[in-house]
């Protein structure tokens, strides 16, 4: 007996369900085989594309790093063209600077040569003007002295003039005092008796007149108690006034006998010939009187 429609219709649906299922089993089968291969290959390329990336960021960091190693060995250049450029310019400035340090000590040097130099030309000149003051005054007095001395000579020659007593003839005063003076200068020790009588003139008339040339510096001696004068020269003045400075203190009997042999008592042989010369001019001039 044939089966009815709806059973046949059934069991086809059931095959047809059946091979569907078995269908898709074989789909989701082959899917998961290919899933799995693939999901090795997923992390193969995973793999590499990990890799890749970490060799592309070692790369890229190693850029970065050269990069900053360029940068920081360019920023090193630059600094340290910057600080050669600083150090020769601090050198610069500094040797600069000792120039116009050096400079301005040289100036300063030569501003203290000049005030110095100044100075000392200041000072020259107020010696050449003290020394020329002290020179017009030294004249000046030079010059008062003589006058002064020649008017006390004009008036002392007039002591020789002619007097109520008449010692002397008129128009004889000035060479009358100049022979006096060398008379006793000639002698060296002179009788003020016989000096008087030469000169006819009184014996305190003869001491008057050597006090008086004395006190013009025209005579230098001394007056004793026997009644005679002795000349003393300038230069015997003044060894007896060395000797007594090298000595000091001395006793009496030293300076008279370093007197007596400081001091000439006898006239040189050039006063001799004077003295021979006017006694033979005197013996002339009696002869000739008594002739007369």
């Amino acid at each position: 007996m044939a089966a009815p429609d709806w059973q046949l219709a059934a069991f086809a649906l059931t095959v047809l369900i059946g091979i569907i299922g078995g269908l898709i089993f074989v789909v989701l089968r082959m899917g998961s085989e290919e899933k799995a291969k693939a999901e090795p290959e997923a992390r193969g390329q995973q793999r590499k594309r990990g890799a890749l990336d970490r060799m592309q960021r070692g790369v890229a960091r190693a850029t970065a790093a050269e990069g900053e190693e360029e940068a920081d060995e360019d920023e090193d250049g630059q600094d340290r063209g910057e600080r050669r450029n600083a150090q020769k310019e601090q050198k610069k400035q500094e040797k600069k600077a000792a120039q116009q340090a050096d400079k301005r000590q040289r100036e300063q040097k030569e501003a203290n040569k000049s005030e110095k130099q100044q100075k000392y030309t200041e000072k020259q000149q107020e010696r050449e003007a003290e020394r020329l003051r002290k020179e017009q005054e030294e004249q000046k007095a030079k010059l008062e002295k003589e006058q002064k001395e020649k008017e006390e000579f004009d008036q002392w020659k007039q002591m020789f003039a002619v007097e109520a007593e008449g010692e002397m003839d008129d128009g004889r005063d000035a060479s009358v005092v100049e022979r006096f003076i060398e008379h006793i200068k000639i002698r060296k020790v002179v009788n003020l008796e016989d000096l008087a009588a030469d000169f006819q003139m009184r014996t305190t008339s003869v001491i008057d007149r050597i006090r008086e040339l004395e006190k013009l510096n025209r005579l230098s001696g001394v007056l004793d108690d026997r009644g005679k004068y002795v000349y003393i020269s300038p230069e015997e003045m003044t060894a007896v006034a060395e000797w007594l400075k090298r000595r000091g203190r001395v006793s009496r009997t030293d300076l008279i006998a370093a007197c007596n042999r400081i001091i000439r008592l006898n006239p040189t042989e050039a006063d001799k010939a004077k003295l021979d010369e006017e006694a033979r001019l005197a013996a002339d001039a009696l002869e000739v009187t008594e002739e007369a």
